[in-house]
């Protein structure tokens, strides 16, 4: 859960809605981050690195794919 704290601190704070985003419960690789063809916003959390260095680039990614919504 205090992982999904840190991903909803930056979803806030870009002021995404927590709805329109999804987390599989299981992590993978170096993690990733992608729009789905439905518009919601797919964050696979990191299995190879700390959740730490993977932050920041989520919130970079974010703000690329949400393509001037915010």
């Amino acid at each position: 859960m205090e992982e999904m704290n840190l991903v909803f601190e930056v979803v806030d704070r870009l002021e995404i809605s927590r709805e329109s985003i999804q987390v599989p419960l299981l992590p993978a690789g170096q993690g990733l981050v992608r729009r789905l063809a439905s518009g919601r916003f797919e964050i696979i959390l990191p299995a190879e690195r700390p959740l730490a260095a993977f932050l920041p680039e989520l919130e970079d990614e974010l703000r690329k794919l949400s393509d001037g919504l915010l």
